[in-house]
């Protein structure tokens, strides 16, 4: 009888601790001859599989796997002798397993089979799925933003560890040299802006949230500016980072700035009338009263004395006249008219104007069109551009003005820089002069703004051009630098009506006459004025100093009255509030306006009323009640 030798205790027992440790890690042991057949399968994680230890055994690892083509592939270099490792995803059973894998050998070193282990590494791979998910949705989201996204270290030397691509377009660097140069990014910020930089980040040392507005140099040293706003964020190994995003905000400041602009014109222009409006009333009594003086027997020097208070009168109504037209309160009489004419109108007396030093190119285009506007008021835009065009070139230079059609194709620009798609006409002055800078270019229609000396100039040139251009539906644009002369282009829409004959006006001359007059006047020393002169020239005159007195008086009043004397704007009614109330007592009324400047109440004038641009002389005044009685 043999006796069978038994299996060496120290085998069994690794085989059974393996066994053991096997069956609770979550991982599969298995192995599989030459032909794929399985020979082992244990391990805790067979449960994900829904099959329990040796139950696979016998069984083809082919046809077990046959829909995963990537697992087949895998078993096939195994049983091929490589040892590798792999991941493997059962996609219906929504497992992963990481695999690897080694070949067994027999005794005399024939490979005969394969031996893996596989590590359900399923929780882990769906939680990189999700983060290379969230990654790739961030990414485009980020790609589809027009900010720039970044994370930087705090300090404005530290490093910049992201920045996403769009800081090319914002800046001219490539996501990869902006970062190989971070450590000198400041640089790009304008001088003197960079404080504003440093006081960001000294907040951000603090643990604060940042909002900055500042400028940068792009790449092509164009200027832009930016907003940079950010946040600590706790990073890796304990570090907070700095993330952060830039905005591209140079259009809105320069709408803000556009904004700020217009309304600053639109508040100057608005005391530039109502001071005008006073000075207009204060002219109109020193007109009146030194014209009543100079009817006067007066010796010599007294009538000088009175012509030179006539002159000095005519001067300051000069300037008043000025300051309405930059505030766009003036009496305009526009007509359709050819700009040609104008510019070539004015030729003679443009060169006179101009020193010999300076040249005079006119360029004007047959095809022009006809604009709308009033004559007389463009050729004093023309003159007061000639005039700022010379005094730009005190050593000489070219001056050019030249009209051309324009084609707007579409709306531009807002509010009063507006300008609406269709046909214009131009009106460009041009020069090669001194230039303007940036500053200097903002800033040259406001009116008393002026670059020459004290005494050379009262800044209201092209504030007046300005002011007529806009009552006069225009626009205009301004092209300057530093040593490159400049460029006004006035446009105006172009009209198809035809040019119409201009009306001519009556000479004025002193008038005598009778009837009633109702002088509506709250300026006590023009309301004398005007009885003074009215008195003398053989009228009946009554006043009402307000619109109380005047209610009382047309209530009371039971005589008739011819003609109604009134101011556009009077205290506690407007003018043509008031002729209305006098009117629904006095029907066949006659009316005469009369203004410092073109409010907007002259708009709801009647076409029977009358209008008296103030200042005024007595034979003006009394020359157009005469017209307007018939008398």
């Amino acid at each position: 009888m043999s006796i069978r030798p038994k299996p060496a205790p120290a085998l069994t027992e690794a085989e059974q601790r393996l066994r053991t440790i096997v069956s609770k890690a979550p991982v599969i042991l298995f192995a599989a001859d030459q032909d794929g057949t399985v020979t082992l399968c244990e391990g805790k994680a067979l449960e994900k599989l829904g099959k329990v230890p040796g139950q696979s055994v016998g069984q083809s690892l082919f046809e077990m796997y046959r829909n995963y083509p990537s697992l087949i592939a895998s078993i096939r270099r195994a049983l091929s002798g490589e040892e590798f490792s792999s991941v493997e995803e059962l996609q219906e059973l929504g497992l992963c397993f990481e695999t690897h894998w080694a070949p067994l050998r027999s005794e005399n070193g024939r490979l005969c089979g394969t031996i893996a282990v596989g590590v359900d590494v399923s929780e882990r791979s769906r939680n990189e799925r999700a983060r290379e998910e969230a990654e790739t949705l961030y990414r485009s989201l980020v790609e589809q933003l027009s900010a720039v996204t970044y994370i930087a270290e705090l300090g404005v030397e530290g490093e910049w560890l992201f920045v996403s691509p769009q800081i090319e377009s914002l800046l001219g660097y490539t996501a990869q040299e902006w970062r190989a140069r971070a450590a000198n990014w400041i640089e790009n910020v304008h001088p003197e802006d960079r404080e504003i930089v440093m006081a960001a980040e000294e907040a951000t040392l603090q643990g604060k949230s940042f909002r900055a507005e500042y400028r940068m140099f792009r790449r092509d040293a164009k200027l832009i500016w930016i907003n940079d706003s950010g946040s600590l964020v706790p990073g890796p190994e304990g570090r907070s980072l700095l993330h952060g995003v830039l905005l591209d905000v140079t259009e809105q400041k320069q709408l803000q700035s556009h904004l700020s602009h217009s309304q600053r014109m639109e508040a100057v222009g608005q005391l530039a009338s109502g001071v005008a409006h006073d000075f207009n009333n204060l002219l109109t009594i020193i007109k009146g009263y030194s014209s009543l003086l100079m009817e006067q027997n007066l010796d010599e020097t007294d009538a000088h004395a009175a012509r030179e208070i006539q002159q000095a009168a005519e001067r300051a109504a000069a300037l008043t006249h000025q300051l309405l037209a930059f505030s766009r309160k003036q009496t305009l009489q526009p007509r359709v008219l050819d700009l040609n004419k104008i510019v070539h109108g004015l030729e003679m007396m443009l060169r006179r104007v101009l020193t010999e030093n300076v040249e005079l190119c006119i360029q004007t285009a047959a095809d022009l069109g006809l604009a709308k506007a009033d004559p007389v008021q463009m050729e004093q835009v023309l003159i007061n551009l000639a005039v700022n065009a010379r005094d730009a070139m005190p050593k000489g230079g070219k001056l050019t003005i030249a009209t051309a059609p324009r084609q707007v194709l579409q709306h531009s620009g807002e509010g009063e820089s507006l300008m609406r798609a269709g046909a214009y006409v131009t009106l460009t002055v041009s020069d090669t002069g001194v230039g303007m800078d940036s500053v200097t270019r903002t800033r040259i229609f406001e009116p008393f703004f002026t670059t020459k000396e004290v005494g050379k100039g009262t800044g209201l040139g092209l504030a007046t051009v300005y002011g007529i251009v806009k009552q006069s539906n225009g626009h205009i644009e301004v092209e300057s630098e530093p040593g490159k002369g400049a460029e006004f282009r006035i446009s105006f829409p172009r009209v198809e009506q035809e040019i119409g004959t201009p009306r001519k006006m009556p000479i004025m001359e002193a008038k005598h006459g009778t009837g009633t007059i109702l002088l509506a006047e709250d300026e006590p020393l023009l309301r004398e004025l005007g009885e003074t002169i009215l008195t003398q020239a053989g009228y009946k005159i009554l006043t009402a100093p307000n619109a109380e007195a005047l209610k009382k008086f047309v209530a009371e009043h039971d005589g008739k009255i011819d003609l109604l004397l009134t101011d556009v704007v009077m205290p506690g009614m407007s003018g043509p509030e008031l002729v209305r109330l006098v009117r629904a007592r006095w029907p066949e009324i006659r009316v005469l306006y009369m203004s410092g400047y073109a409010d907007d109440e002259i708009e709801d004038l009647d076409r029977d009323a009358g209008f008296l641009q103030k200042p005024f002389t007595p034979t003006e005044l009394t020359g157009k009640i005469a017209e307007m009685l018939g008398s």
